[in-house]
């Protein structure tokens, strides 16, 4: 397995951008791992690196051998954990990249439900906004996407998508807790704990908040779904969550949750992904199973509602 520890040593260049950052992840000598590089040029016949002041950078030569050495990576990791399969799934990990607004109650609320079966299995969970996500995904750096309205890309499959509703949060006295559906024109009355600009929620809410003469009061903003919530104790404003259907269980009844009219806000999907013509390892697909078994409950619930 030689070749495969070179391999390693070559993405963690290409991660870190320059030997000597990936010689200290990999607590080899950088004058060694850069002797590797330099063996490996030779025998490719060209560089795969262009070397800078300011770190390395990827040769076009270089873009082609890193997909395919990522490509062997992940393969050899399915592989392994083939063999673990033998053992019942005792070890193992899965790698998720998940939108914020499922990051608080949906993402870990699956994951607890995993490892109560499979104590074995660890979670590398990289929380970011749907085109990082992708990127994540492309690079190998994860084996699922759980994120909102991410763009389309060819080399990505949809396991499963459920459209999901916008809900306003606010406290369970607040004057508008016991009606719903609600209008947005109700919450419009009360001051607004909104999400920050960048993520999916915000960009649902900018499409309808902004038209000429919309008075809007802005109580706060927010990139962190656990502070938006703390900000509505006990107060008169609102603040908006996407319908996941485990806030309720989440947060006792200090908070709750009403349904926009989807007529003013349209409902988004969800989309659980991975990368087309990449094996998942056996825990990272038995993870996706129970994703897929979660949304579809999502969307049996949402259709119940209606």
């Amino acid at each position: 397995m030689r070749h495969l520890r070179l391999f390693e040593y070559i993405d963690a260049i290409v991660r870190e951008g320059s030997v000597r950052r990936a010689a200290e992840k990999l607590y080899v000598t950088a004058s060694a791992l850069d002797r590797r590089l330099q063996d490996l040029e030779e025998e490719l016949g060209t560089s795969i690196f262009e070397r800078h002041a300011r770190g390395m950078r990827l040769t076009a030569a270089g873009e082609i051998y890193v997909n395919y050495i990522r490509r062997h990576l992940a393969e050899s990791a399915r592989v392994q954990s083939e063999v673990d399969r033998l053992q019942g799934m005792q070890q193992g990990q899965v790698a998720i990249a998940v939108s914020p607004a499922l990051a608080t109650d949906f993402a870990p609320e699956l994951i607890r439900k995993f490892r109560k079966q499979h104590p074995g299995i660890s979670f590398v969970i990289k929380v970011a906004q749907h085109e990082l996500a992708m990127q994540y995904l492309l690079s190998f750096d994860v084996d699922l996407a759980i994120i909102i309205a991410p763009p389309k890309h060819p080399d990505v499959f949809d396991l499963a998508v459920v459209k999901q509703p916008l809900l306003a949060a606010m406290d369970v006295e607040h004057p508008l807790a016991k009606k719903k559906p609600l209008r947005l024109s109700d919450c419009l009355q009360y001051p607004l704990v909104l999400p920050s600009t960048g993520l999916t929620t915000r960009e649902m809410l900018d499409t309808v908040l902004h038209p000429p003469g919309r008075d809007v009061k802005v109580a706060a903003e927010t990139n962190s779904y656990e502070v938006m919530r703390g900000l509505l104790h006990g107060t008169d404003e609102i603040g908006f969550v996407l319908s996941t259907g485990n806030h309720q269980t989440a947060n006792g009844n200090s908070i709750v949750y009403r349904p926009i009219n989807a007529r003013e806000i349209h409902p988004v999907p969800i989309i659980c992904a991975q990368l087309r013509n990449r094996g998942l390892s056996v825990a990272a697909a038995q993870f996706s199973h129970l994703v897929i078994q979660e949304m579809e409950s999502m969307y049996m619930e949402e259709d119940a509602s209606d």
